[in-house]
């Protein structure tokens, strides 16, 4: 989907370092590329949880208590309130900005590097965290002493109590009004329970299958090769193809096809996430197109024949696309990879394990 990020952020923070915009645009991936999973639902508990756990903590590394976290999230929520599609770019980044944490995307980030850090409270930003009140669409940022700040609290000192005054109202729920139709209230908890029976057996009767995993949209920032194990691969050393183990699950193998490497990346049933090993073979193939300047990657994704057709060629092409985002943050150049679809993407002739994978073929 084509879109500028960068526009859309800088209507909240004019003076928004590019750099950091670009390297949450990265960390996002391929969540950017449909118009549902590239927006932040503030309604959903589900997915401002996703957020929390996924971006605050994993991301981000952050330690605080989770009604801490979740004040920050309603707190960007209430400032986007006036939009009514918020990008996943723009909550990112200013969700970065509070928690002062824009050297996560930006190595060679400093507070001092635009005008607007500064005026957004550099002092708020010392201790780890920054207020809102400023990061509005339309007014100026103002000075420092008027934006009210809540040090975030260090990571190995006893949390502060946090102060959600200008969180997000809870929702209170209205008392149910008591049954008045004369015994008849019985009626609707049997129908209840019909419909819980139904769901039941729904659930335990469906046929099993790579579909049933891909009904939610994918969102990247769970694919990770930061944790990769510490070894490195050696890509002239690989065996020849057919001669490895395939992992049962997510895992990855390096073979020699043609004289040249190949590296297999495998999934568990329905799932996107990449195997942490990845980290390790993606370095190797980046010292590989180094060492050979006229050489290119072609990524291509298979699935299983298990499940629906249809969901199944969607998710093949979804596990292609976040293996070429992991090349992209692993520093080789996008224009150097291609996403190539393979004659025949449900592979039939394979067990189920060794079909649910990716291929990327150095040519």
């Amino acid at each position: 989907m084509a879109e500028d990020w960068s526009a859309d952020v800088k209507r909240y923070d004019p003076d928004a370092p590019d750099g950091v915009i670009a390297g949450i645009v990265r960390y996002c991936g391929i969540a950017l590329h449909k118009r549902d999973s590239s927006l932040v639902s503030f309604g959903d508990p589900a997915e401002t949880a996703r957020v929390r756990d996924n971006f605050l903590k994993k991301k981000l590394g952050l330690t605080q208590p989770d009604s801490d976290l979740d004040a920050a999230i309603a707190k960007v929520g209430e400032r986007m309130k006036g939009d009514n599609f918020k990008n996943r770019v723009t909550v990112y980044y200013l969700l970065t900005r509070l928690f002062g944490q824009e050297a996560t995307f930006d190595k060679n980030w400093t507070p001092g590097d635009s005008p607007g850090a500064a005026g957004l409270g550099a002092a708020g930003l010392a201790a780890g965290a920054v207020g809102l009140a400023g990061l509005s669409r339309d007014d100026p940022a103002p000075a420092a002493s008027a934006i009210p700040v809540t040090p975030a609290p260090v990571k190995d000192a006893a949390p502060v109590e946090p102060r959600h005054a200008d969180a997000a109202p809870r929702h209170v729920a209205e008392p149910v009004a008591e049954d008045r139709d004369g015994g008849f209230g019985w009626l609707w908890w049997l129908l209840g329970l019909i419909l819980l029976g139904l769901l039941l057996w729904w659930l335990f009767t469906r046929n099993a299958g790579e579909e049933t995993a891909t009904t939610a949209p994918v969102a990247t920032e769970t694919v990770s090769t930061t944790a990769a194990p510490a070894d490195t691969v050696d890509l002239t050393a690989a065996p020849a193809e057919g001669s490895v183990t395939i992992p049962e699950g997510a895992g990855v193998t390096t073979e020699v096809r043609a004289g040249k490497p190949v590296v297999k990346v495998y999934f568990n049933t329905g799932a996107t996430e990449i195997a942490p090993a990845f980290g390790p073979a993606a370095a190797a193939l980046k010292t590989w197109l180094d060492a050979n300047p006229g050489s290119s990657l072609a990524i291509s994704g298979f699935n299983d024949p298990t499940g629906n057709a249809a969901a199944n060629a969607e998710l093949a092409k979804s596990r292609a696309g976040a293996v070429r985002a992991a090349l992209v943050t692993a520093g080789i150049a996008e224009a150097r990879t291609e996403m190539v679809k393979p004659a025949e993407a449900t592979d039939g002739d394979a067990a189920l394990a060794a079909a649910r994978r990716v291929e990327v073929v150095v040519r």
